[in-house]
């Protein structure tokens, strides 16, 4: 008797990055061969920015109240009632899978989540019911990977449903 697997929901960890822009790819492969619903998730890392305050010219700045998916601001903080601008590359991240599934005609939930992005993919997994989850293989120097480790290798260390990791 052969076990094929079978999974319902699959979700991403989805950066922007080439190693995760196969990742999606892969993913939406295995979407439409098993019939699973797919979940691209981009974690976000929000860095706190007073309106006035100088900031670099990279990056994409979130206006705090204009996307549902930021967070709002620390009731305890001192900046409370200021504007607030979130800086990272969601936008360009959410753009770019986007584009990737458009190009191969599949729907997807897009999450933007926020923390230590391998708790908060696994978080989300859980919470969604997950049956797969898949990541991308970023290379890494030995250093740098053996002192802060990789987002895939915490994903495959912590995660209790399957975890597909694509090079």
């Amino acid at each position: 008797m052969i076990n094929v697997f079978k999974a319902d929901r699959i979700i991403v960890a989805f950066d922007g990055k080439n190693d995760s822009k196969k990742a999606l790819k892969k993913a939406i492969d295995l979407s439409k061969r098993l019939g699973a619903e797919l979940t691209v998730a981009h974690v976000h890392e929000p860095r706190q920015t007073m309106v006035n305050e100088q900031r670099p010219a990279a990056g994409t700045a979130y206006i705090y109240g204009g996307i549902p998916s930021v967070p709002p601001v620390p009731h305890d903080s001192d900046i409370a009632g200021e504007p607030v601008i979130y800086e990272d590359s969601a936008e360009e991240a959410i753009a770019a899978a986007k584009i990737i599934l458009n190009e191969h005609q599949l729907d997807a939930e897009i999450e933007i989540l926020e923390g230590d992005p391998a708790k908060a993919v696994l978080k989300h997994a859980e919470h969604i019911g997950a049956d797969l989850v898949i990541t991308g293989s970023r290379d890494q120097n030995r250093l740098k990977k053996l002192l802060f480790g990789s987002v895939s290798d915490k994903i495959t260390a912590k995660s209790e449903i399957p975890v597909l990791i694509v090079k």
